[in-house]
């Protein structure tokens, strides 16, 4: 069945987009004068709220919401309930974003992909970390590593695959969703990969230094199998978000 175009795909007139923007940034300002609004074009996050080191907020939002005006009109409450209540319109939008513009990478780089080694059943989550460590961190100490918490089957709008902690001990939480037959090994391995980098930079901090800083992206691009693990993540993120 072919999909309907999108109004992602369509021509809308940038004026439009910009006022539409401009309107919903007054009105978000009316409502939390410390709240910024940014734009994304974000694969993962359709929207986010956070905090920042001024004592304010972020609100973060993909560009392919300006599309959906009726939406918009709906994020100053979201906002003010710190991110927790979310409408039936506004989830639906955020679903209807999500799949345009997966649709619209899937047309764009869908090439023939090899089929990957999965994940071992039960995933042993201390060996794979030990691996991961031993082959590229052992000059490090090894952090302690646990599941997350299971969180209810349903639809998500974004994913974390996994977090780390440096305080009080370092440690590094998975997100269960990864304990699936289908995962591909090399990308659990890059996820790991991924919070040692961290580990990394917690163990030689710069000042001031963002979490994802130039000198972290270029020391996780040396796991051999970044790209792969990048692109095997971009056409399968659909089915972790489905639980």
């Amino acid at each position: 069945m072919k999909n309907a175009q999108s109004p992602l795909g369509a021509q809308v007139d940038q004026t439009i987009l910009h006022e539409r923007l401009a309107h919903l940034t007054s009105v978000i300002a009316l409502r939390c004068p410390t709240c910024r609004v940014r734009l994304n074009h974000n694969d993962k996050t359709m929207l986010s709220l956070r905090g920042n080191r001024q004592g304010g907020s972020v609100v973060s939002l993909h560009v392919g919401l300006l599309h959906y005006p009726d939406a918009l009109e709906d994020l100053p409450a979201w906002i003010a309930s710190h991110g927790r209540r979310s409408t039936p319109r506004l989830r639906q939008t955020l679903q209807t974003v999500w799949r345009e513009q997966r649709q619209q990478e899937i047309i764009k780089h869908e090439t023939p992909f090899p089929v990957l080694e999965p994940v071992s059943v039960p995933f042993d989550l201390t060996n794979a970390l030990r691996f991961v460590h031993g082959a590229w961190f052992a000059h490090l100490s090894l952090p302690e590593i646990h599941w997350g918490r299971q969180s209810p089957r349903r639809i998500l709008s974004s994913i974390r695959f996994a977090c780390y902690r440096s305080r009080p001990k370092p440690v590094i939480v998975v997100n269960p969703r990864l304990a699936q037959p289908w995962v591909a090994k090399i990308f659990a391995e890059h996820v790991l990969y991924h919070e040692l980098c961290h580990h990394a930079q917690a163990n030689a901090p710069l000042r001031g230094e963002s979490p994802h800083s130039q000198r972290f992206r270029r020391w996780e691009s040396q796991y051999p199998h970044h790209a792969l693990a990048i692109e095997w993540e971009r056409r399968h993120l659909e089915r972790f978000l489905h639980g």
